[in-house]
C-alpha cells in the first residue's frame, strides 16, 4: 500500500458517496414531493424508487465501462453528469419531468461508487480490500448520514428545491478534483477490454454458486437497511406527526451504527478475523431488529425506542457487509468493475423491489418495516452459515 494510493481514498469515497448523497438527501421530503406535484404517497415513492433503479443500472453499466475504456474518464463523466441532472429536478415542472430527471440523476450516480470500488481493488492487495471497502464505506456513510438531516431542515426552512442545487454544487468539485489529481489505475493487460469478453466474464461469474452466493446475501442486507429508511419518514410524519426534520436526525442512530461496523473492520489488522466479523455482524442484525420489533409489540411506538436497537441492527451490517463484498471480488481478481457492477446491481435492484412493494403497504405504525428487517436478518444470518459450509474452509481474505 503506497502512501499516494492512500491519499486517493478521500477522493474515492466522495465520488462514491454522491450518488447516496443524491438519494438520502430528499428522504425527508417525501411527503412535500407528494404534495408539491399533487399525487399520491405511493406515486411520490417511485422519485426514489426510479432513482434506485436507474442507479443500478448506472452500476451495472460502469463496471464493464471502466474495464474496457479506464477508471479516470467513467468516474469524472458520471460525477459530472450527476450534477447536470440535478440541475434538471431543481427546474422540473411536473411530476413526470422530474422522475426522468432523477432516473438521468441516479444512472450518473450509480458511476460513482462502482468505479470508485473498483479503482480500490487496483490500488490494494487482496488481503486489504475489506479494510480499503470499510473505510470507503465510513466515509460515504458520514455523507449520507447527514444528508436526511440536512434535507429535513432543507424541507422545514427553506425549500426542498434547493437541495438539488447543492448537489450540482458538489459534483462538479468532485469532477474538477478527480480531473486535476486521479490517475488511471486500471492495471495494463494483454487481456481483451472488449465488451464481447467483458460479457462472457460476466456470465462465468455468474455461474459460480459461491459468487452469487455472497452476492445475493450482501444484496438483501443493503434491501433490509433501505426498507426500514424510507418508510420511516411516512411513519414519523404521518402516523406520529412529526416535523420532517426530525427523521433526519434519528437517522443518525442508524448511521453511527453502521460506521463503528466498518471501523472495526477497518481496524482489524489480519484476514483470519473475517469469517467471526460476519458471523457476529449477521447476528447484532437480528438482535437488532428483533428488539425494536418486541418494543413495538409492546406497545412503544416512539423513534427512539425503534432507532436505538436499529442502530445495533445498522451496526451488524457494517460489521459483515465489506467482508461479504471483499470475499466476493476476490473470485474475479482480473475484471474487478465487471465483479463490482454485479454486486452494485443486485444490491440495489433487490433493494429498488423492496422499498417499492413496501410503498404501498400502508404506513400505520413500524411493525410493516420490522417484521421485514427481522425476516431478512435471520435469511441472511441461515444464508451465509450455509454458504460458509458448503466450502472446504472458512471465510477468509
Amino acid at each position: 500500500m503506497t502512501v499516494r494510493a492512500r491519499r486517493l481514498i478521500p477522493l474515492l469515497a466522495a465520488c462514491s458517496a454522491i450518488g447516496a448523497v443524491g438519494n438520502y438527501l430528499f428522504l425527508p421530503a417525501l411527503p412535500q414531493i407528494a404534495v408539491f406535484f399533487g399525487v399520491t404517497a405511493g406515486t411520490a415513492q417511485l422519485t426514489i424508487t426510479s432513482y434506485m433503479v436507474s442507479f443500478a443500472f448506472g452500476v451495472l453499466l460502469s463496471g464493464p465501462l471502466a474495464d474496457r475504456y479506464g477508471r479516470r474518464p467513467v468516474l469524472i463523466a458520471g460525477v459530472a453528469l450527476t450534477g447536470a441532472a440535478g440541475l434538471l429536478c431543481y427546474f422540473a415542472p411536473t411530476m413526470g419531468w422530474f422522475v426522468a430527471a432523477r432516473i438521468l440523476q441516479g444512472a450518473a450516480g450509480g458511476f460513482g461508487i462502482t468505479v470508485a470500488r473498483a479503482s480500490v481493488s487496483d490500488l490494494f492487495e487482496e488481503r486489504e480490500l475489506a479494510r480499503m471497502y470499510a473505510i470507503l464505506t465510513m466515509a460515504l456513510v458520514l455523507g449520507s448520514s447527514l444528508a436526511p438531516l440536512a434535507g429535513g431542515l432543507m424541507t422545514r426552512y427553506a425549500d426542498w428545491h434547493s437541495g438539488f442545487l447543492w448537489l450540482a454544487v458538489a459534483a462538479a468539485l468532485i469532477a474538477l478534483a478527480c480531473a486535476t489529481w486521479l490517475p488511471e489505475t486500471r492495471q495494463a493487460s494483454n487481456e481483451s477490454r472488449r465488451f464481447s469478453v467483458l460479457w462472457q466474464q460476466s456470465r462465468a461469474l455468474a455461474r459460480q454458486t459461491m459468487f452469487m452466493g455472497y452476492l445475493l446475501q450482501a444484496a438483501l442486507i443493503y434491501s433490509l437497511f433501505f426498507v426500514f429508511a424510507t418508510l420511516a419518514p411516512h411513519v414519523m410524519e404521518q402516523v406520529l406527526h412529526l416535523p420532517p426534520d426530525q427523521f433526519g436526525r434519528y437517522y443518525l442512530f442508524l448511521a453511527v451504527g453502521f460506521f463503528i461496523g466498518n471501523l472495526l473492520v477497518s481496524r482489524s489488522g489480519g484476514h483470519h478475523d473475517v469469517a467471526r466479523q460476519v458471523g457476529a455482524g449477521l447476528a447484532w442484525q437480528l438482535v437488532g431488529a428483533g428488539i425494536a420489533l418486541f418494543l413495538v409489540l409492546r406497545g412503544h411506538s416512539h423513534p427512539l425506542a425503534v432507532f436505538a436497537p436499529m442502530m445495533v441492527f445498522s451496526f451488524g451490517q457494517g460489521l459483515a457487509l465489506p467482508n461479504l463484498i471483499a470475499h466476493g471480488m476476490r473470485l474475479a481478481p482480473k475484471y474487478t468493475g465487471v465483479a463490482s457492477s454485479m454486486f452494485g446491481f443486485a444490491q440495489l435492484s433487490l433493494a429498488a423491489i423492496a422499498v417499492q412493494v413496501m410503498g404501498y403497504v400502508p404506513a400505520h405504525g413500524w411493525q410493516p418495516a420490522l417484521w421485514v428487517c427481522v425476516v431478512g436478518a435471520a435469511l441472511t444470518l441461515v444464508g451465509v452459515k450455509r454458504l460458509e459450509a458448503s466450502e472446504k474452509s472458512p471465510i477468509s481474505a
